[in-house]
C-alpha cells in the first residue's frame, strides 16, 4: 500500500511539472539582431525584461519601448505597442507613433521660450513656432548608457549638457524599466541638475490591447480620474484655463467606449470621393457630430489623494481581447492622444507649457533637488 502511494505521488509530481512547463509563456519577441549597432561610439542593443506573464523589450537608443507582451483572455500573446523592427527606422523617428523616453521637457513649450529666475531662455522650435518633447535632440535621439541589465530590470543613464537646445543646466537622468510582480511595466525617472532648469519627463508609448496593428482602439473603454483638462488654443498650447470635463466629450470619470466620444466615420465608398479621409486618416471627416471630438490630444488634470504618491489614475479595457490595463503614477497630468485611432498614448507628465503659467504645478528643478517620476502600466485580464 505504501509503495502504491509513492507511485501515485510520483505520477502527480510529474503531471504537475508537465502542466507547469506547458504554461510557460511563449513571447513572440521582436528579433534583437537588427538593433545591434554602434551609434556615436556607443553600443546600441535591444534588451528584454521579463517577469511571470509580462515581458518588454527596450532599446537604449532613445529609450524606446519596442514591445510589451501579456496574455489575452484565451492565453494568447501579442505585442501591445506600436513599434519598428530595426534600429534604422528608429533613427529617423520624428514624433511618430512609437514609444521613446521624453525629456528634458515632454509636451509643448509655447513660442520656444520661457523665463526662469528673471532670465529668458530661447529654445529650439521643432513644432511650428513651439517646442515639443525637448527640442531637436532630447532623450529620444540620445544613446543611453546601460548601467544594469537584469532579467526583470533595465537601468540606463543619460546626460544632457548645459545649453543643449537652449535649456539651462546639465541634466543627469537615471531611467529604470522594470516588470513588477503584479504584471506591470514600470518606468521610473530620477534626475538632477547643476543649474536651475525646467524638467518634465515622460514616455510616448502607444497601446492597442488587441495587439499592435490589430484594428483600432475605438471599442476600448477608457477611465480617467480627472475632473478638468488644460484648455488649449488651435496650436494645442494651454491658455492657462482649466475646463471642466463633466457632461463633455472629455468626461471619462466612468469607463466609456472611446468610439462613443471620438468621431470615426466609415471609409468613403467608391465614387464618393473623400481624398485622404476614412477611419485611419485626418481628412474627409466633414462635420463632427455634436458631443464628439475629432480626436484626443489633451492633458487631463489628474486627481491624487496624496500629492507625489503613486496612485491609480486611469484604466483601459478591450472587450475583444479581455486585456485590462491600469495606469498608476505620481504626476498631476496625463496626456491622452488618439490621433491615428489605431492606438492610444497615455503619457504621464507634468502640465504642458508649465514654465509659462505660474498657477500650473511647477516644473523647476534646482541644484541639490531630485526630480522623481514613476508610471506603471499594469496588465491583467477580466
Amino acid at each position: 500500500m505504501k509503495k502504491l502511494s509513492k507511485v501515485l505521488l510520483a505520477v502527480a509530481a510529474v503531471a504537475c511539472c508537465v502542466s507547469a512547463g506547458a504554461a510557460k509563456p511563449k513571447f513572440p519577441f521582436v528579433d534583437s539582431a537588427p538593433f545591434d549597432t554602434i551609434i556615436d561610439g556607443q553600443k546600441v542593443a535591444l534588451y528584454t525584461i521579463q517577469k511571470g506573464k509580462v515581458a518588454a523589450q527596450i532599446t537604449n537608443y532613445g529609450g524606446f519601448v519596442v514591445s510589451l507582451f501579456s496574455p489575452d483572455k484565451n492565453g494568447e500573446y501579442a505585442n501591445l505597442v506600436t513599434h519598428n523592427n530595426n534600429i534604422k527606422q528608429y533613427l529617423t523617428y520624428n514624433m511618430g507613433m512609437v514609444g521613446p523616453a521624453l525629456g528634458r521637457y515632454a509636451n509643448r513649450i509655447a513660442n520656444g521660450k520661457f523665463t526662469l529666475d528673471g532670465v529668458e531662455y530661447n529654445i529650439t522650435k521643432n513644432s511650428g513656432q513651439h517646442t515639443l518633447h525637448g527640442g531637436a535632440k532630447g532623450f529620444d535621439h540620445t544613446v543611453w548608457t546601460v548601467l544594469k541589465a537584469k532579467k526583470n530590470k533595465l537601468v540606463m543613464m543619460c546626460v544632457l549638457p548645459d545649453g543643449l537646445d537652449g535649456f539651462p543646466g546639465t541634466l543627469t537622468t537615471i531611467l529604470t524599466y522594470s516588470i513588477t510582480k503584479d504584471g506591470g511595466l514600470q518606468i521610473s525617472y530620477e534626475a538632477t541638475t547643476d543649474k536651475a532648469t525646467v524638467v518634465n519627463l515622460s514616455n510616448h508609448t502607444y497601446f492597442n490591447l488587441d495587439g499592435a496593428g490589430n484594428g483600432d482602439i475605438m471599442d476600448h473603454e477608457l477611465y480617467i480620474n480627472a475632473a478638468f483638462i488644460t484648455e488649449t488654443d488651435r496650436s494645442n498650447i494651454p491658455t492657462g484655463d482649466l475646463g471642466m470635463v463633466e457632461g463633455s466629450p472629455y468626461d471619462f470619470q466612468k469607463p466609456v467606449r472611446i468610439g462613443d466620444r471620438q468621431y470615426s466615420p466609415a471609409p468613403p465608398q467608391p465614387g464618393q470621393g473623400g481624398g485622404r479621409g476614412g477611419r485611419g486618416g485626418f481628412g474627409g471627416f466633414g462635420q463632427v457630430p455634436e458631443g464628439m471630438v475629432r480626436n484626443y490630444d489633451n492633458n487631463f488634470c489628474l486627481i491624487h489623494e496624496q500629492q507625489g504618491k503613486v496612485e491609480k489614475v486611469a484604466t483601459l479595457y478591450s472587450p475583444k481581447s479581455g486585456r485590462f490595463m491600469e495606469v498608476w503614477n505620481n504626476h498631476p497630468g496625463l496626456q491622452v492622444y488618439t490621433g491615428a485611432r489605431t492606438a492610444i498614448a497615455l503619457e504621464s507628465q507634468m502640465y504642458p507649457d508649465s514654465p509659462n503659467h505660474e498657477y500650473f504645478p511647477s516644473t523647476t528643478l534646482r541644484p541639490g533637488e531630485k526630480y522623481q517620476h514613476t508610471v506603471i502600466y499594469k496588465l491583467s485580464v477580466k
